[in-house]
């Protein structure tokens, strides 16, 4: 049996000593200005879906962990916690909370909480993980919590929303939990929770990429869908052809070798994240000619329009045997470098012209009497059936189905992004669907377009602010069975105008309402909804709970606004 203390690596839960003491209700020593959150809800994001509480005051200070078995991710992942997260301190915070809720007086503590996990041994994260958890915090003196969960991954979410539970009181210099007792059952709505990140257009280095995947896990995300490689550079060091990074990556140092990705997969499964590769083809893939000239078409027309949707142009060239060759040797790579049974074979935004006016192909085409449509949709449902013999989940952009009008295998996952009729079409044709609807979830939107040229006339996307993000209902105008096949949702950051100095502030906390509707969903288990007048007044306590972490999540609103929320809602004229 282990048992971890707070502050000794010791195994034992080491006394700590309490006394009675009464929390100051109102901050007006610390916080000179007014702060009125008026929140009905727990201050936990997502919201769970069962929960209860009480009005007890409970210290803690010193939570000791008590299990019965040995799993590195657990053990791993209460050290994390203790160190790092259950014992922040804010003195001045922005978002005081409302003492008011709870007893005045300090009643007990908690000194212990024991984990009981169905299956200790299970780590393999897929989609039918089962997330579960119940975490029970009793009110009486020494009060010993429960956190059972089918697996680690539960437990995970559970050590998260503890975590929230516990708040630093100033007036009293300890950390405290109001509300006491606590009844809590969760588990998420959707199986698949997701955030894409663009590392092709702009290079993130390796703790950029952690540290998302860390908030991501806060936010109870649990898919880390890696766009890797674009027109713009690749930046994988591939072991079968080094030239594509040598020649295609901005730089030597704006790669990722296999042992880089690996390191990733391990930080990722850690935190109950999956991570997902995509390999982005045959069309955005200029950046594979620059080491492999022969494979690609059309590379670095100017100007591009006519032969790709964004520069710089180029497209594999599908006529290519030495293309499928290389496409093989890269997904090879992956397969064994990315467990995660999903594979995102891409298949998006390609232009035909670019095929039709490459002489190569037009022979080809000529010679084996064949339409442009034909050998595309040939090499694609090649590539894909070539993924799906290395026991891969094929996941495709719309256009395959809706577009292109490819014939695809029903276990085949689309994932639906431009606009939002998409998700009616691919669910409507029986497919399984992840949504992504860059008209709600696409979190580049809204500074202009990246053409960095002199023309003035270049509009952007319009901004998807938080509350159109949270209130964007994927399953407006489907059928009951259509509804079903929505296995979760995935915001997007496509990396035109983001790179290392601001992607967490583009992501964060906008995310944070698509992890809350694909966890929470929309309505409770008693059928009312959740609104956006509830959710903000939690966003707003949360979105300083990610800043104390670290997290340089961007403002909901000014900060007079922030403390005093119902002084600035404005009803719609």
């Amino acid at each position: 049996m282990y048992f971890i203390n707070t502050l000794s690596s010791a195994l034992i839960v080491i006394s700590a000593v309490w006394t009675t003491s009464v929390i100051g209700v109102e901050q007006v020593s610390i916080n000179s200005l007014p702060a009125v959150n008026p929140v009905k809800q727990p201050w936990i994001w997502p919201l769970p879906q069962h929960w209860d509480r009480g009005q007890k005051t409970l210290d803690a200070s010193h939570i000791g962990f008590d299990y019965s078995h040995h799993n590195s991710i657990l053990s791993k992942a209460i050290k994390r916690y203790t160190d790092d997260i259950f014992y922040l301190k804010d003195d001045y915070p922005m978002v005081p909370y409302n003492w008011s809720t709870t007893d005045s007086k300090i009643t007990g503590q908690l000194r212990t909480v024991k984990i009981i996990l169905d299956n200790a041994d299970d780590t393999k994260l897929d989609l039918d993980t089962d997330e579960s958890y119940e975490l029970t915090i009793p009110s009486g003196n020494k009060a010993r919590a429960t956190l059972k969960a089918k697996n680690v991954y539960g437990a995970l979410h559970g050590l998260e929303t503890l975590s929230q539970i516990i708040q630093w009181s100033p007036e009293n210099r300890r950390h405290l939990i109001p509300n006491a007792p606590w009844s809590i059952k969760d588990k998420p709505k959707y199986a698949y929770r997701g955030l894409l990140m663009d590392t092709s257009r702009h290079y993130y280095p390796l703790e950029d990429i952690k540290k998302t995947i860390e908030t991501m896990a806060w936010n109870k995300m649990n898919a880390f869908h890696w766009h890797m490689l674009d027109s713009t550079s690749f930046p994988y060091e591939s072991k079968a052809y080094p030239e594509l990074s040598k020649k295609g990556a901005y730089s030597p140092k704006h790669v990722y070798s296999a042992e880089d990705l690996a390191e990733i997969v391990q930080f990722a499964k850690e935190r109950g994240v999956r991570v997902i590769p995509e390999i982005e083809a045959p069309g955005h893939s200029t950046s594979w000619g620059y080491g492999i000239p022969e494979i690609v078409s059309c590379r670095d027309k100017v100007p591009y329009f006519g032969y790709t949707v964004q520069p710089p142009s180029g497209q594999l060239n599908i006529a290519s045997n030495k293309t499928k060759e290389v496409v093989h040797a890269i997904v090879d790579e992956f397969v064994d470098i990315f467990p995660d049974s999903f594979f995102h074979a891409s298949g998006d935004e390609v232009v035909y012209d670019c095929w039709s006016n490459d002489t190569e192909i037009a022979k080809y085409l000529k010679d084996n009497d064949m339409t442009v449509q034909e050998l595309f949709s040939d090499f694609v449902l090649e590539m894909q059936d070539y993924i799906r013999s290395k026991n891969r989940t094929v996941i495709a952009w719309q256009e395959s189905v809706l577009e292109y009008n490819l014939t695809l295998p029903k276990n085949t996952v689309i994932q639906t992004w431009d606009g939002s009729d998409g998700v009616k079409g691919a669910t409507e044709k029986g497919y399984r669907t992840i949504v992504s609807s860059n008209n709600y979830w696409y979190l580049d939107v809204g500074f202009g377009k990246p053409r960095s040229n002199p023309y003035p006339d270049v509009a952007g996307a319009g901004f998807n602010h938080w509350n159109r993000m949270y209130s964007y209902d994927m399953r407006a105008n489907l059928t009951s069975s259509e509804i079903e096949l929505i296995i979760g949702g995935e915001a997007a950051v496509f990396g035109e105008l983001i790179d290392h100095t601001n992607f967490e502030s583009r992501i964060w906390p906008r995310a944070s309402t698509v992890a809350h509707v694909l966890w929470s969903g929309y309505e409770n288990p008693e059928g009312e909804k959740l609104t956006s007048e509830d959710a903000i007044l939690r966003l707003f306590p949360w979105r300083e709970r990610m800043l104390l972490r670290g997290t340089m999540a961007s403002p909901l609103n000014q900060g007079f606004c922030t403390r005093n929320p119902l002084d600035c809602f404005q009803p719609p004229e």
